[in-house]
């Protein structure tokens, strides 16, 4: 039997908010098939665990679909490190409401695009399973 995994995101991420625990199994056929659809870019958030073994990271999780891959970031700003202000979705961008800071999320690397902030998105890894599955880890 084999198991097909495609690794969307990269394996060596920069940890921007560090020592948090991220893992998050979703059904992206079944339970969760229709993502919000804004500007091209296709997303699900996650802010509250759904199971006992889910584990969000610090502020959050943000999936987000283009041109078929699949990203995952932590809903957290990384100048700000806390896990209440975490950044809303504006077309191609997760924004920072308090320091006003622009992320990139649709080329999968959640760079700041403002100058504000030097670091990125927390991005995890992304492993989608023959199965339906979405796994999000760290």
């Amino acid at each position: 039997m084999t198991l097909c995994i495609i690794a969307s995101a990269c394996d060596n991420n920069e940890m921007s908010l560090p020592g948090y625990v991220v893992h998050l199994e979703i059904n992206i056929l079944g339970e969760y098939p229709n993502f919000v659809l804004d500007n091209g870019i296709q997303y699900l958030t996650f802010t509250e665990p759904k199971l006992a073994t889910d584990r969000l990271g610090c502020g959050g999780i943000l999936i987000v679909i283009y041109d078929r891959a699949y990203h995952a970031y932590d809903l957290a700003c990384p100048r700000e490190a806390n896990k209440n202000v975490i950044v809303a979705i504006d077309g191609l961008f997760a924004v920072c409401p308090k320091c006003g800071e622009a992320y990139d999320i649709y080329a999968g690397s959640g760079a700041p695009t403002k100058g504000i902030n030097k670091l990125p998105l927390q991005r995890y890894n992304c492993y989608y399973l023959s199965n339906g599955i979405l796994r999000i880890t760290n």
